[in-house]
């Protein structure tokens, strides 16, 4: 647990001048575009087709995301990462290597009703398009961004969400208390969802809340038909 305090306190830290809000405007959504110039830090094994798409980043429909980093808080989150306790986006990338064609990123709070609805539904969805499935296509990711009181999700918090709905072995949970997700909200509501191409690691499209196997499935099929 150390060791991920020490994580936690570095992601933070490295996350501090990337965030265009902070985490008291709770609820609040970013309506600017934000796109990163980060070519001067970027090396070339840091970026590429290999390694991930080079920048520029952004947080917007089309834009790539950057590299994001996380800490893994339950197994399936450290399996993407290596066995590591911080994983990256670029783990998810490589994932298309495996047949998968997106990533679903579902930013989730621990008061929200609608939240509860989807995160009981994710494991069948799992089991149906990703790594339950012989032929996955959809990986999964949840980011826990508030506990039941508004506050900014711990890691330990993150860890019992994932526990309460079954996720550790089945999808990476990840908390979020350094705001490295948030300015990818282009609505108020949550959960908020939003589809990220693995090929190129672009954002696709962006989602409600998906409550029932059936509107779940309908929209992940609708999603993976934009993808060839």
């Amino acid at each position: 647990m150390k060791s991920l305090a020490l994580l936690f306190l570095w992601v933070s830290l490295s996350l501090t001048g990337l965030s265009s809000c902070d985490s008291d405007e709770k609820g609040r959504t970013v309506n600017e575009p934000l796109v990163l110039s980060l070519d001067k830090d970027i090396t070339q094994d840091q970026c590429g087709p290999d390694v991930y798409p080079c920048p520029p980043y952004g947080t917007r429909r089309y834009q790539t995301l950057r590299d994001v980093p996380f800490i893994a808080v339950n197994n399936a989150a450290r399996a993407i990462a290596g066995g590591a306790d911080l994983g990256y986006f670029h783990h998810f990338y490589q994932l298309r290597s495996q047949g998968y064609k997106i990533l679903l990123v579902s930013y989730t709070t621990g008061w929200c009703t609608h939240c509860r609805a989807q995160m009981e539904v994710t494991p069948l969805m799992v089991d149906q398009y990703g790594s339950g499935n012989t032929d996955p296509r959809v990986a999964f990711l949840v980011v826990v961004r508030e506990n039941e009181q508004l506050d900014p999700a711990t890691v330990e918090y993150a860890a019992g969400y994932s526990s309460h709905y079954s996720l550790d072995d089945v999808v990476p949970v990840t908390n979020d208390q350094g705001n490295a997700f948030f300015p990818y909200m282009t609505s108020v509501g949550y959960p908020f969802n939003f589809f990220v191409r693995l090929d190129d690691m672009t954002i696709l499209d962006y989602a409600s809340a998906v409550e029932t196997p059936q509107t779940f499935s309908d929209e992940l099929d609708r999603v993976l038909q934009m993808v060839p």
